[in-house]
């Protein structure tokens, strides 16, 4: 049984998958998100959860930015519309129950 976080890999073809999500009709099928919180500069004296959360936050934000730099690299930090796309690139691919699945396979072998 692993012992680590689940390791997630980003899609191929994130572009793709984008273009593929807006030709869906989400509002009949739901919406699938991530949620990324940001932690003020201030804070990082705060407690830290246990390794397991950490190492997986890791994970995830290096994702958040992989996925940034593929789909929107000129855009600016605050530009909502292209953190939109990361986040539907996100959750569709990573936090669907079909997603879901798929890594507790490859996390079984």
């Amino acid at each position: 049984m692993p012992t680590s976080a689940p390791r997630h890999e980003p899609v191929a073809d994130p572009r793709a998958l984008l273009t593929e999500l807006g030709e869906r009709v989400l509002e009949r099928e739901g919406i699938p998100m991530f949620l990324a919180l940001q932690v003020p500069s201030h804070a990082t004296d705060q407690p830290r959860g246990p390794a397991r959360a950490d190492a997986e936050g890791e994970e995830l934000a290096g994702l958040l930015r992989h996925y940034r730099g593929a789909l929107v690299p000129d855009a600016p930090d605050d530009a909502e519309p292209a953190l939109i796309e990361v986040l539907q690139v996100m959750g569709a691919a990573h936090f669907t129950p079909q997603a879901t699945a798929a890594q507790k396979d490859e996390a079984r072998r």
